[in-house]
């Protein structure tokens, strides 16, 4: 006898509690931290368990995104890393609340490119803003 398997997938999803779902999904980020900051300093999985004094195989659970992550572990492997894997939001603001703008100069005609500043137009930019052309005075 051949089962009908059309709409399993969406029952079994509908299923899944709210707080499952946030589980998995925190979990995952976690995970992807870890990796692209295993990517940025070089290392392997094997480099990382060494460092922490764990097992590749748990290390790899670790990354798998589905394995229980403890802050105990996570704690430790920031204290490895030198840097955070999770910010709180109260740290995120305090970390960047200061905001610094880079401001440019810039002397040229709109539209055409000159060897020589051009003392007629000037142009004020700052990054994140539009562009705001003015005549120099």
């Amino acid at each position: 006898m051949k089962k009908d398997f059309k709409g399993v997938v969406s029952r079994i999803r509908s299923r899944i509690k709210p707080e499952n779902r946030a589980y998995i999904k925190k979990n995952l980020a976690i995970s992807e931290q870890i990796i692209f900051i295993l990517k940025q300093k070089g290392w392997s999985q094997k480099d990382f368990a060494e460092q922490l004094g764990k097992e590749t195989s748990e290390v790899s659970k670790w990354l798998s995104g589905l394995h229980n992550i403890t802050l105990q572990s996570i704690t430790k492997m920031e204290s490895v890393f030198g840097e955070d894997i999770i910010t709180t939001p109260l740290e995120a603001c305090e970390k960047y609340k200061q905001i610094q703008y880079v401001v440019f100069k810039v002397y040229a005609k709109p539209n055409e490119i000159n060897s020589e500043p051009s003392p007629e137009y000037s142009e004020n930019v700052t990054l994140g803003e539009h562009y705001n052309y003015s005549k120099a005075s």
